[in-house]
């Protein structure tokens, strides 16, 4: 999943109705700073995943 905040939440929430239970998010290989994705999916994804 990419994009905004809210459209990955989105794009979790849509796991979550098929009946996932766990949803795994990760860099991509090639993401130079995988901390920053860490603290983005924390603080900007996590809050708006019921």
């Amino acid at each position: 999943m990419t994009g905004s905040a809210e459209q990955i939440a989105e794009g979790i929430a849509a796991w979550v109705e098929a009946g996932a239970t766990t949803v795994v998010l990760q860099p991509t290989p090639d993401d130079p700073d995988p901390e920053g994705f860490m603290r983005f999916v924390a603080q900007e994804v996590r809050p708006l995943v019921p």
